[in-house]
């Protein structure tokens, strides 16, 4: 989309339909961010995650931009210094992650049952979390609810006369979500219904304080910012979402990375031009 390119040359007052990183002035709002850049609001202000370890929750209906939200999120966190993990039951979301330093994607329901219950054996009252992005552990649920669904499902088959009735694994997720954050441990996370995934009886706001919504129905808005009214209307532009901090409703339209550009800013390398005829 070459278009939006001139206008794009410096700050704007309104919105925009567009965030890319070959604009030098997001380039620059991404480089003075105190975390990765998730867009940019009326007046191209920045919204972007903070220096400490907070979860970010995505609800978005379909087509909304739930994996490429995740995607640009994870690899600035790459490009910063953190280790990440996806977990990612479908499979093909992230293949752009491959063979990255830092970067692993588990797929398979064992493989991602047996890095929850290690992962939560690490927070330890010892292991206590810095506040810094270098050295920081991210962890991206792509389709959280579809996890917590397999989890269940897997454990059920897998060990039919178990006294627990749920899957130890769904317990390491809870864990993670609510004490990672004190060990420097971040959820980035995928729930289209706007539920936390393991602990559907909480409110999503007590787990994740930056909740991100896009096409969503008035149920689901009401469960990422209850008692704000009336809920955003629908935008047919790609990318523009809603970012929900406690009561504080921002508008913004969403940087998007293709997958080159992620993986060329994991590595913190400059992103190559895209090639246009």
């Amino acid at each position: 989309m070459a278009a939006p390119a001139k206008q794009m040359s410096m700050p704007i007052t309104a919105l925009r339909n567009l965030v890319r990183i070959s604009d030098p002035h997001v380039a620059r709002m991404m480089q003075d961010a105190p975390g990765p850049l998730l867009g940019l609001a009326d007046g191209d202000q920045p919204v972007a995650l903070g220096a400490e370890a907070e979860n970010v929750l995505v609800a978005t209906g379909p087509g909304g931009g739930t994996t490429t939200v995740l995607r640009t999120l994870a690899a600035q966190a790459l490009g910063r210094g953190a280790v990440v993990d996806i977990l990612d039951p479908t499979g093909a979301a992230h293949a752009w992650t491959k063979k990255l330093p830092g970067a692993a994607v588990h797929v398979r329901i064992q493989e991602i049952h047996d890095y929850l219950l290690d992962a939560a054996q690490t927070l330890t009252p010892t292991a206590r979390g810095t506040g810094t992005w270098e050295g920081r552990r991210v962890v991206v649920l792509e389709s959280a609810d579809q996890i917590a669904y397999a989890l269940r499902q897997f454990w059920a088959h897998t060990r039919p006369d178990s006294q627990l009735e749920d899957s130890p694994a769904i317990e390491a997720l809870a864990r993670l979500m609510v004490a990672g954050p004190a060990h420097n441990l971040q959820v980035l996370a995928d729930s289209p219904r706007g539920t936390v995934p393991a602990l559907t009886d909480l409110p999503a706001g007590e787990v994740f304080p930056l909740r991100i919504s896009a096409y969503s129905s008035a149920s689901v808005w009401s469960r990422l910012a209850p008692g704000v009214w009336p809920a955003p209307r629908y935008s047919v532009t790609p990318g523009r979402m809603h970012a929900v901090s406690g009561r504080q409703v921002t508008a913004l339209q969403a940087l998007f990375l293709t997958p080159a550009e992620a993986r060329a800013l994991a590595r913190g390398l400059a992103p190559a031009k895209e090639h246009r005829p």
